[in-house]
């Protein structure tokens, strides 16, 4: 039931920020959609390298502001997480993944560089819809002694836009989150001694509707 109750509140977000979107569109707004792919990682899982790989995509309205840039709101579906594969030849059999989806909220200015390069820097708002664990062992579940990874993510971000046309542009962006994603536990030593925090790197495709 609450798990429901999760999922039909990240549904209500989603609708409530499309709506606006296409109530503003109309006011010298611009919008355009987006897809492309994240490399990530978990700091504080002792698991380093963006080695999980995963899926991005969304909805953006902007609105120019002059010489400076444009100011740009979207809503996005993005996938995070943390991946090791196992090396039985060389004799390492730790093998993890995680799997952490959310809906994401991006607020971000626009600064111009030149005419096809803007600077992008911004803020995150993200609700994690569903996550997963996996060992060697097979699927791993929450243990009610420890903090699990939190509902709500807010991250800073910065990256590049380069302008391809007036229709495609290139988004190349890295984020980290500022409050850590899963509390640091008391008790526990090993694995996420300072609490864990997402950071991603990720490369997506834009299409300008106008």
């Amino acid at each position: 039931m609450l798990k429901k109750r999760y999922t039909i509140r990240a549904i209500s977000i989603f609708l409530f920020t499309l709506s606006l979107s296409i109530s503003v569109y109309s006011q010298e707004f611009k919008a355009g959609i987006q897809l492309g792919i994240t490399g990530t990682q978990v700091t504080g899982d002792q698991l380093a390298g963006f080695n999980k790989a995963g899926l991005f995509g969304g909805f953006f309205v902007n609105r120019n502001f002059g010489r400076l840039g444009d100011g740009q709101l979207e809503i996005n579906f993005i996938q995070k997480g943390s991946k090791k594969n196992a090396h039985p030849d060389k004799g390492d059999y730790v093998k993890y993944l995680l799997r952490l989806n959310y809906i994401e909220v991006p607020v971000m200015y626009k600064f111009n560089i030149k005419n096809i390069l803007k600077i992008e820097a911004g803020v995150m708002f993200a609700y994690l819809i569903n996550s997963k664990e996996f060992d060697i062992q097979g699927k791993v579940y929450p243990d009610p002694s420890i903090p699990y990874y939190k509902k709500y993510d807010i991250s800073g971000f910065a990256g590049i836009n380069y302008k391809i046309n007036d229709i495609f542009s290139l988004s190349f962006r890295y984020s980290y989150s500022i409050l850590a994603i899963r509390p640091k536990p008391n008790s526990v030593t090993y694995r996420y001694n300072a609490g864990q925090f997402n950071e991603v790197l990720c490369s997506s495709l834009q299409y300008n509707f106008n």
